[in-house]
């Protein structure tokens, strides 16, 4: 118990082609990488100086505050650090994708786990005058179908949701790409978030 039936898409739809993925790597500029090597320097100094006297439970919270942290940086260092000013490598290579998608008439799902790096990418898109859909824990569930219907309706050439709020529940016919914008703690979370599509 629970019981749960699951049925994969090739027994729902057979003339749906197979799924393919591609990995972009964006390589973090100068300033980035010496931020992001500051704060794991940091990070592994303070967890080895207090690793004896904590207790495990506490150790585990004070490593895993520290990831995420990490994994923030490699996102828009805004995330982490508001006075930020530079580029970000991740949010270029995005805005490329973006261009390409736009170019070719697709639109797309993008999910992020940080729905503060969402708005970082909507402020972004807001400035270039992409139209787009968004979705996040917060969002009313009457707002959050409206969106769901207006997306599919073709308001917007992409859907921003957050990966918790996006991960269940959603069928988005309208988008035939799924971008990931960074990964999550479970990779199984992520392909349900990509079967929205």
């Amino acid at each position: 118990r629970p019981f749960i039936l699951r049925r994969t898409k090739d027994t729902v739809l057979k003339e749906l082609p197979p799924r393919t993925e591609i990995t972009l790597r964006a390589e973090l500029s100068k300033a980035e990488r010496k931020k992001y090597e500051d704060t794991r320097i940091a990070a592994l100094s303070e967890l080895s100086a207090t690793g004896g006297e904590q207790q495990a439970g506490q150790q585990r919270i004070r490593t895993l505050a520290w990831l995420t942290r990490l994994r923030q940086l490699a996102c828009p260092p805004t995330l982490v650090e508001t006075s930020w000013k530079k580029s970000s490598a991740k949010l270029d290579l995005l805005m490329s994708l973006i261009e390409d998608l736009r170019e070719g008439d697709h639109r797309a799902l993008v999910f992020s786990q940080f729905v503060k790096h969402l708005t970082v990418i909507r402020e972004t898109l807001d400035a270039e005058g992409i139209e787009y859909q968004y979705l996040d824990g917060a969002t009313p569930a009457k707002e959050r179908q409206r969106r769901v219907d207006a997306f599919q309706n073709g308001e917007g050439e992409l859907f921003l949701i957050s990966l918790k709020a996006g991960g269940t529940g959603l069928n988005l016919t309208g988008a035939d790409y799924v971008i990931h914008l960074d990964p999550w703690w479970n990779p199984a979370v992520e392909d349900q978030a990509t079967d929205r599509a």
